[in-house]
């Protein structure tokens, strides 16, 4: 199964930055938007130092991929999916592609056991992908109204974070 992975927003860490994956031949979309309280909070903990990642521009740039390939991994979990999967990722993260293939290895082969493979890419996404329509969608729907949302606790991102 084919996936496309896009965001929508200026920064990470801020409000209604948006995470969409989709899956045109399936018809499979799912997104997720950071809110207000959420971004708060851990942004506030981060330069507290309660997490791992130092208080530094590396460090800052680290809890952000992580963060993202958190939010991927609970986005594929939600799905049930089993077999080959295969990564088309836009390329928001430049320069980081190695921590992203290493994270979400981990992530989505050993703990949902899906076979990627190695077959990461990160590209220039179609404006006709779903992935970058949906995510645009996603973060400018006010009233979180779109049904292919997941919910994503705190609690559920700080487990992958300390």
């Amino acid at each position: 199964m084919n996936f496309d992975i896009d965001v929508s927003g200026s920064d990470l860490l801020s409000k209604n930055y948006t995470i969409c994956i989709a899956s045109t031949a399936n018809g499979i979309i799912k997104g997720y938007k950071l809110n207000e309280e959420i971004v708060s909070i851990l942004s506030s903990k981060y330069g507290q130092g309660v997490y791992r990642y130092k208080k530094s521009q590396k460090g800052k740039s680290s809890i952000k991929v992580r963060i993202y390939c958190i939010i991927i991994y609970y986005l594929f979990k939600s799905l049930n999916l089993k077999g080959e999967v295969s990564l088309n990722i836009c390329r928001d993260f430049k320069g980081r592609e190695d921590d992203i293939k290493k994270t979400l290895k981990y992530f989505l082969e050993t703990l949902l056991g899906l076979d990627i493979n190695h077959r990461f890419y990160f590209v220039k996404l179609s404006p006709d992908s779903n992935a970058d329509k949906y995510a645009f969608l996603m973060r400018h729907d006010t009233k979180n109204q779109m049904k292919t949302y997941i919910n994503i606790s705190l609690e559920e991102l700080e487990r992958w974070l300390k």
